[in-house]
């Protein structure tokens, strides 16, 4: 049983030998934690899956795919950008990724709110824009980590995850009137919480 326990504790918590620092974010469980714990990140990706839901069709996995691709690409990005040697780290603290992703949160909730079948060739860009400065944001904080690997499928597993709740809670959420009301206020709270939060930057 031991030996099941330090096989479980090196996967999820692989230390380096040459980390600086304890971050946290060392292994596939952070990389899962850390969507979630980010209130931010949360309400955006689960708006996601909403709204593809209210668009449906396609959108309901195309939405979704492209927000996380482009996510990727961003994250990708953002890992350059950390590690490069020509560029100073401090320049990356000016960079208006936390904004962008705060009103990611606005225009989401807004567009749950209305409740209505957006143009999905818009709603794409905008989930990707969107989709980028959460990747970004992922991939300037993956060098710090012990294992950025499993950190990154981590947070990949987790985006996904998000997506689907939010598609359930979309498609029950059309299902009646009164569901379909709630939906909407609830777009409504999500959008004023990422005008809240935005104001507080």
């Amino acid at each position: 049983m031991k030996k099941i326990s330090y096989i479980f504790a090196f996967f999820f918590y692989a230390s380096s030998v040459h980390a600086d620092s304890l971050t946290g974010y060392v292994g596939f469980y952070d990389g899962i934690t850390h969507p979630v714990l980010g209130f931010d990140h949360f309400l955006a990706m689960v708006s996601v899956g909403i709204v593809s839901t209210q668009i449906g069709g396609r959108a309901i996995w195309t939405v979704p795919l492209t927000f996380v691709s482009i996510m990727l690409i961003g994250g990708s990005i953002g890992i350059y950008l950390e590690l490069s040697d020509s560029i100073n780290p401090y320049i990356m603290a000016y960079f208006p990724l936390e904004p962008g992703i705060i009103i990611s949160v606005i225009i989401l909730g807004l567009a749950v709110a209305i409740g209505k079948k957006l143009p999905v060739r818009i709603t794409m860009a905008c989930v990707g824009i969107f989709g980028f400065f959460h990747g970004a944001a992922h991939g300037l904080e993956m060098p710090l980590a012990v294992n950025p690997s499993l950190f990154a499928l981590g947070f990949v597993t987790s985006t996904a995850a998000l997506h689907i709740l939010g598609v359930i809670i979309g498609y029950f959420g059309e299902q009646s009137t009164i569901s379909s009301r709630l939906l909407r206020i609830g777009g409504v709270v999500i959008a004023c919480i990422g005008v809240y939060a935005l104001a507080q930057i």
